[in-house]
């Protein structure tokens, strides 16, 4: 009887084996690099980057060679925007001085069957910014800005790192609140009379994709009062 069952065991693993519902064993293929986001200094150095691999593999900058270069061991820029490697890796680049706005080079990690995308981020000379600088602060309470009822043309002051033709803009009420324009970091736009017997709210958002590819927003409420009652 046992001999029976030790025959029967194996029957059913040579079964399992050539079944349709166990596909024979097939590596996992491993292509990464240790972040998606390496940050470096506005000085001319170098940085380093992990890559975690377990396959051949090229490392291409497809965009911001002109101030990223890989560099070779002793930390010399070298010109070629692709190089090779194999199994887990360090990259070395060498970035040059940034002296304007932040800015960002692209990294393409690729195999046969894998691709990964690394942003090597530069520091610039100053920081990004985006908020309110308007002569009069009263106007603007807990990021609110309240408007007659009437309704018309409604303007602000910015005080932003980009320029004007940077800037847009989003209503989430486009028959309130809409024509946005932007002159000399002076921001303006239409608002509608409220025939509505109660205040109506409006946000609005008003932003720029900086030199890091990465969305700068300001948001801002718009609260317009509803109408007078009349005296008849």
């Amino acid at each position: 009887m046992k001999k029976i069952f030790v025959v029967i065991l194996s029957v059913m693993a040579l079964a399992a084996c050539s079944s349709p519902y166990y596909p024979e064993y097939r590596p996992l293929i491993a292509l990464g690099a240790e972040t998606s986001n390496l940050v470096c200094e506005n000085t001319e150095d170098n940085v380093n980057l992990r890559v975690i691999s377990n396959v051949a593999f090229d490392a291409t900058i497809t965009s911001g060679s002109e101030w990223l270069k890989f560099a070779d061991e002793d930390g010399e820029a070298i010109s070629d925007v692709v190089v090779s490697g194999s199994g887990n890796k360090t990259l070395t680049f060498k970035h040059l001085q940034n002296n304007n706005e932040k800015r960002v080079a692209y990294l393409i990690l690729s195999s046969d069957t894998r691709r990964d995308t690394v942003k090597v981020k530069q520091m610039g000379r100053y920081e990004d910014f985006l908020d309110i600088h308007d002569d009069d602060k009263s106007r603007f309470e807990n990021g609110r800005l309240e408007v007659e009822s009437d309704g018309g043309e409604v303007s602000f002051r910015l005080r932003t790192s980009c320029m004007d033709h940077e800037l847009s803009a989003w209503s989430s009420d486009k028959t309130i609140v809409n024509g946005f324009e932007f002159e000399n970091g002076l921001c303006s736009f239409f608002v509608a009379a409220n025939e509505e017997q109660q205040p109506r709210i409006v946000t609005i958002r008003i932003s720029y994709v900086d030199g890091w590819d990465d969305t700068q927003t300001l948001e801002l409420t718009i609260r317009q009062k509803q109408p007078r009652l009349s005296s008849n």
